[in-house]
């Protein structure tokens, strides 16, 4: 179950947006270093327009006995153009101990769209624990065979109000190739008729100049 979901439902009753309508393309489902899957999960492969294809793995490896334990997940991006062979992109990983607390931290791994052209692919590392989320977006190029890995929460701090909280999910391209990311705040214990600390909102990263700004809301599809 994607983990973005669980936490969109403390928002307010504003009215649905397509963040919180749109499944993934594929997706290589969850795992946990408490229940460890040694031989990996791998989504189907999806292929654009432009017939170049992509699937998303997660791997992981546990080392080590008792709490000098070591787990290792790998995020892999699997891509292939038309007509010839796939190769695998090692695009993040991370190392969990139980002593460090994130032996339950579930990780997933999805792929969310693809660009207008269909020459780019937009892929989301999440990782979640509790009440806390987060999803980094993987942006791979067909046409010059590059990959990038965006970190958002520096980009989001620098808008959030102390002891604010917010998830964020990339969730497609706009249709000048800038990512498009919903963000909301987790703050639903807040008194009856207090806004929350950070508004449910739609925002725009253009991947040129690395800059954020919000958009304006869409009305609600009839």
């Amino acid at each position: 179950m994607r983990n973005w979901l669980a936490l969109l439902a403390v928002a307010s009753t504003l009215a649905p947006l397509q963040a919180q309508e749109q499944k993934p393309l594929a997706d290589a489902g969850t795992v946990t270093c408490d229940s460890p899957v040694p031989k990996g999960q791998m989504s189907s492969w999806i292929t654009s327009s432009s017939g170049f294809s992509a699937a998303v793995e997660l791997r992981q490896r546990i080392t080590g006995t008792g709490p000098k334990r070591n787990c290792r997940a790998t995020w892999v991006l699997h891509v292939r153009k038309e007509g010839e062979k796939s190769h695998a992109i090692e695009v993040a990983e991370n190392d969990a101990s139980p002593e460090a607390g994130e032996w339950f931290q579930e990780n997933s791994f999805e792929i969310e769209a693809w660009s207008t052209d269909g020459n780019q692919i937009l892929a989301a590392q999440i990782e979640a624990e509790g009440d806390a989320s987060e999803t980094t977006p993987i942006i791979y190029d067909f046409i010059s065979n590059s990959n990038r890995r965006i970190d958002l929460r520096p980009v989001f701090d620098q808008m959030t109000p102390a002891n604010c909280y917010i998830v964020f999910y990339p969730f497609r391209f706009d249709d000048s190739g800038n990512l498009v990311i919903h963000a909301m705040s987790t703050d639903d214990d807040r008194e009856e008729g207090t806004p929350a600390c950070f508004p449910e909102s739609d925002w725009r990263y253009d991947l040129r100049t690395n800059t954020i700004s919000r958009m304006r809301p869409q009305p609600p599809k009839p």
